[in-house]
């Protein structure tokens, strides 16, 4: 088979270079491949330091020996990384069906070169493949394995496939968003890979990476990755800006021999997934990570080029703990709820109210906006039909709202909306919760607007309620059924069902893993059958306005994809 030719980019790191060369020239098929060499000339700004390095680089790539053949093209301004990049790759593959793309940062393993190639041929006609990947620091499968994030250190791909290559990010943000997308983009809400595109597209980072990774979304394609990784990054030794170098080099060890083994099945390995979010959650709550990346323009200026590596630092750990402890997200099919009930941590800890707690003292103090799950928030955010809804019974009701806020926690909803109510209107917003929200609630919150009961019948002895509000509050009853069938005999003109999960016609029943970073916590959540709550409701209330509360936010269950969604309801 024709190998595929070598790219190299390079700017002004000789010491590198030079290690990322002899471990190339080491490889198997090395001496029977083509190199083109691409180096990055000096910036405005450039010291006599660089000027030096610059080159040196050009004089180690102009002397480069062991290949068949190597051809230096040598700009004469600095492109960036990224505008390097994309030229390079146009310029080579017009000539060439397929590529490999090593960058100046990286060594190799000797067999490198051999599955790459290989791969290469095996997938030359199948288009689900988007590239060929060699870095594995973080999953330990026994067998080589596909995921949709592609890898940008040391890869392969092929000409028909950078075609889909799209330079424009903002063009690329605007199909996730309408494609419904975003959510997959970001590992089901888990990576905020969406963010590091608006940083991209709005100038603040240099990236095609992120761009390659939407591209890989948009078109569902997915990369291959080695059992054994076949690339060490070196990128961030001692003299780089961020530095983990003692304790990464300690956790590597590249194959040493050939593992192109590819009786797989051309399909996303999820597992693979989950270990890198398990590896991106102790990177980002290590000490270590927190000491060196703390300034934000660091991460904001590294972490999109850099993101492959980040996952090398916490090998050991991903061995000594089990991933499921740090894991966040939907998981699970549990037959019954006490069976799912005795693996979690439950929703009525003390820790989780405490968050509570003190995420709403901020906002009534003014120090957030709102909050949401404990989470603050600097921006306030709302649902326009939501808004109106409230709008429209003030308007008929002169100028008075009533609203049973079923499982409102200490507030959040009242806090979001309030301020953008009439500020003269009369508003009774009455929060039903669990005991000790409604204890401290009474003690600390309640005034002439906002009150706290144990149950909804107290709230019915007191007022007539305009509004029925659920918001993320069905999936986590036992009975939900149930509880919906009683509070519908309360006839409350409107029913709101807002940020709730479902599946179209089915019901799943999980264990729901909460984020650390926001609190320590799992409770069954039983994810809906949007069909079943409606058709619940039907009998007395028709639909008269569906919410989109996340943008078209997606969960990934492995084999189906849950929503959120929100429906208005009307009383018949």
């Amino acid at each position: 088979m024709p190998l595929a030719p070598i790219v190299i980019f390079c700017y002004n790191r000789p010491v590198h270079l030079t290690k990322t060369l002899n471990a190339l020239k080491s490889n198997v098929l090395a001496k029977e491949s083509s190199v083109f060499i691409f180096c990055d000339g000096a910036k405005a700004n450039a010291t006599e330091a660089d000027l030096k390095n610059i080159n040196e680089v050009a004089n180690i790539c102009n002397n480069l020996k062991g290949f068949a053949s190597v051809e230096v093209i040598i700009a004469t301004v600095n492109k960036g990384l990224q505008n390097s990049v994309i030229a390079g790759l146009n310029y080579v593959l017009e000539k060439y069906e397929k590529v490999i793309v090593v960058e100046d940062d990286v060594v190799t393993s000797p067999y490198f070169l051999q599955f790459t190639n290989d791969a290469l041929e095996k997938y030359k006609d199948n288009t689900k493949v988007l590239s060929v990947g060699s870095w594995n620091y973080y999953y330990n499968k026994g067998f080589n394995f596909f995921n949709h994030m592609p890898d940008t250190i040391a890869w392969g791909t092929w000409r028909n496939r950078w075609k889909l290559f799209e330079p424009d990010g903002k063009k690329l943000y605007d199909q996730l968003i309408e494609r419904k997308l975003m959510n997959k983009f970001n590992l089901g809400g888990r990576y905020n890979f969406e963010n590091m595109l608006k940083l991209q597209y709005e100038g603040q980072i240099s990236s095609w990476a992120i761009r390659w990774t939407a591209v890989a979304v948009l078109n569902d394609t997915l990369s291959l990755y080695p059992k054994i990784s076949l690339s060490q990054h070196i990128g961030f030794d001692a003299n780089a800006t961020n530095s983990f170098e003692n304790d990464y080099n300690k956790n590597i060890e590249l194959a040493q021999g050939n593992i192109s083994d590819f009786d797989i099945e051309v399909k996303e390995d999820a597992a693979s997934v989950e270990a890198f979010l398990y590896i991106e959650n102790e990177i980002k709550n290590s000490p270590s990570y927190l000491k060196k990346e703390s300034p934000l323009q660091k991460i904001k200026t590294n972490i999109a080029k850099h993101l492959p590596y980040r996952l090398k630092q916490a090998v050991k750990k991903i061995v000594r703990k089990q991933p499921e402890q740090e894991i966040s997200g939907w998981f699970g099919n549990y037959k019954n709820w006490q069976e799912v009930e005795k693996e979690c941590l439950g929703y009525d800890s003390t820790a989780i109210f405490e968050k509570v707690k003190q995420a709403t003292l901020k906002v009534k103090k003014g120090e957030a906006a709102f909050e949401r799950d404990s989470v603050t928030f600097d921006k306030i955010e709302f649902d326009e039909k939501l808004l109106t809804l409230f709008k429209t019974i003030l308007k008929e009701n002169n100028n008075k709202l009533s609203i049973l806020d079923f499982g409102g926690a200490l507030g959040s909803v009242y806090y979001q909306y309030r301020q953008l109510l009439d500020k003269n209107a009369s508003i009774n917003w009455n929060v039903v919760e669990q005991g000790h929200f409604v204890d401290y609630g009474k003690k600390e919150l309640q005034d002439n607007e906002l009150y706290f009961y144990y149950r909804s019948q107290e709230v019915l002895n007191k007022t007539k309620p305009n509004v029925l509000l659920l918001s993320s509050v069905l999936s986590y009853l036992e009975e939900p059924y149930t509880i919906l069938n009683s509070l519908m005999e309360l006839s409350i003109r409107y029913i709101v069902i807002d940020r709730n999960l479902f599946l179209q016609d089915e019901e799943r029943l999980t264990k729901q893993i909460v984020p650390k970073n926001i609190y320590e916590a799992s409770y069954p959540c039983r994810i809906l059958s949007e069909k079943k709550v409606i058709d619940t409701l039907s009998s007395k209330y028709e639909v008269i306005n569906t919410l989109d509360p996340y943008k078209g936010l997606e969960v990934d269950l492995g084999d189906k994809k849950a929503y959120f969604k929100g429906h208005i309801l009307k009383l018949k």
